[in-house]
């Protein structure tokens, strides 16, 4: 009878998450179980993600003999710490609500109460002047008393009407955020199977996909060292996931591929061509990547990784595998947490760039190379220049052997200054009568750095799309680098000593019929 009865209710499970493989598009996650076999046993791992995919759930029990499986729907029968979390949150907001709603009642009551006295108050003032029972100032007094409280009513009620938008919103949001933690943490699954061996201790692991749950993406932190010609690359992996279940030191396996099922080949289709109105365009040249922007606060975990300890990257196929050294902990739907993939010292030529028209700045950039056999993939960084925090900006994806140019912000000790030296305008021309307009533009360049450096200095005349209007560039010393008139620009690549100035006269005119106004000049 024992025996019958364990095989209907089945023998639960205990079981842990031992490893995850973390795909853009999904996470396997694989559990592992030590299980007692007497014969023919069903066995139950139950409280499992009810996002799972049923059709992913493989098992490997090497010993066992796997009969049918099944993937059922359960549910936990006590709401977890976050679902009452966010019950009270929602609870809160909806008392906060009902107070609100019961001040604007108050508020309506007095108002009425209020407007009914002043609406009597001109028929009662008139007939207690007459008979002289009441002074003029006393009733001059209660009209203002009356016109202070409506007017104090009015104004509180716009705020009450302010203060509940808010409060819908909020409530809105949380009403969301815990239907979907419902959905999410509630909502379980279990796999039943029945295994069948001679008696003994055998080990289970279970395999699932749960889609979306998880992602990952490359992170850096880049500290450039001028002095040593070097740029130290911290390679970072931002950890985020939301499976349902905590991961409490897990194996974690990164992977660039993004697995499919029933993907076809794409069919051809009619390429169509067609005319459309042209309108004129402009090139803009922008400064380079890692200008002091805005930058990047994040409130997670310092990166992890047991000292000196590198993940291992694997190519497979055309993807990239990467296997996280050591063991990973993350609660599900905690702040993302960074994790250390691989740190190298790369070498890099430095210099300064400067765009002074556009800005008068001079950015330190600086030219690495990958030495070494391992592909940095493209994602976000912080930049700093020694210790001191720069900005932000994205590297692109590196391979072995390949060489990039990234900005590590302003440099301070490099100045840069462009002044309208004077300008003039004038008439020329008989028959078709044209304005010129002239400039005068110097720019300086300082550095006041212990030793030389390198340094780009792009300047820029404008350029003209409409033969309507001439642009001649009449001097420009010195003689520059390069130039390239359909951009209107002429570089400088120079090494200026410490202390070193470095000066640039640029003049130009600009002709346009008389009458006409000119856009994008100034």
């Amino acid at each position: 009878m024992g025996a019958i009865l364990a095989i209907v209710l089945g023998l639960t499970v205990s079981s842990d998450v031992d490893t995850v493989i973390i795909y853009p598009n999904q996470v396997i996650v694989l559990r592992t179980a030590t299980v007692t076999i007497s014969g023919v046993e069903e066995l139950v791992f139950a409280g499992l993600p009810g996002a799972l995919d049923d059709n992913s759930v493989r098992l490997r029990a090497p010993g066992l003999k796997i009969g049918a499986v099944q993937v059922k729907r359960g549910y936990l029968a006590e709401p977890t710490p976050e679902v009452k979390r966010l019950e009270q949150r929602v609870k809160r907001l909806e008392d906060s609500l009902k107070l609100l709603e019961d001040e604007k009642n108050i508020l309506q009551a007095k108002e009425e109460f209020l407007n009914s006295v002043k609406l009597g108050a001109p028929e009662i003032i008139a007939k207690e002047l007459q008979q002289g029972r009441v002074a003029p100032e006393s009733w001059r007094g209660a009209l203002n008393f009356l016109a202070e409280e409506l007017t104090r009513i009015k104004s509180r009620q716009l705020t009450l009407n302010r203060e509940q938008e808010e409060v819908k919103k909020l409530l809105n949001a949380a009403k969301t955020e815990l239907q979907d933690a419902r959905a999410l943490i509630e909502n379980r699954k279990e796999v039943r199977l029945v295994a069948e061996g001679k008696d003994g201790t055998y080990r289970i692991t279970l395999a699932y996909v749960i889609p979306r749950a998880a992602e990952w993406q490359p992170d850096y932190e880049l500290r450039a060292k001028p002095g040593t010609r070097q740029v130290e690359v911290n390679y970072l992996a931002r950890l985020t996931q939301r499976t349902g279940e905590d991961w409490d030191g897990v194996k974690v396996i990164l992977s660039t591929a993004t697995p499919t099922t029933g993907l076809q080949p794409p069919q051809p289709y009619p390429w169509y061509l067609g005319l459309i109105e042209e309108y004129p365009r402009t090139k803009a040249l922008m400064a380079p990547a890692g200008d002091a922007g805005t930058a990047r606060y994040e409130m997670m975990a310092e990166p992890e990784a047991p000292e000196g300890a590198e993940a291992t990257i694997t190519e497979t196929g055309i993807s990239l595998q990467y296997v996280i050294p050591g063991r990973v902990s993350l609660k599900s739907g905690a702040p993302a947490k960074k994790v250390s993939l691989h740190r190298a010292t790369l070498p890099a030529d430095f210099a300064c760039y400067s765009l002074p028209r556009s800005m008068e700045k001079a950015f330190l950039t600086a030219n690495l190379a990958n030495n070494t056999d391992f592909v940095f993939l493209a994602g976000d960084a912080s930049t700093y220049v020694g210790d001191e925090f720069t900005g932000s900006t994205f590297v692109p994806s590196i391979a072995p052997q390949e060489s990039i140019q990234l900005g590590f912000g302003v440099d301070e000790r490099v100045k840069v200054k462009r002044e309208l030296v004077k300008t003039f305008k004038s008439r020329t021309g008989l028959l078709s009568r044209t304005e010129r307009l002239q400039f005068h533009y110097r720019t300086t360049v300082e550095n006041y750095h212990p030793g030389p450096i390198k340094v780009k200095i792009i300047e820029q005349v404008p350029v003209s799309q409409q033969k309507e209007i001439r642009v001649t560039v009449t001097k420009i010393e010195p003689r520059f680098s390069e130039a390239n008139e359909n951009e209107g620009t002429y570089t400088y690549n120079l090494e200026l000593k410490s202390g070193e100035r470095f000066e640039i006269n640029l003049e130009f005119h600009v002709e346009y019929p008389v009458g006409k106004k000119i856009t994008g000049l100034y």
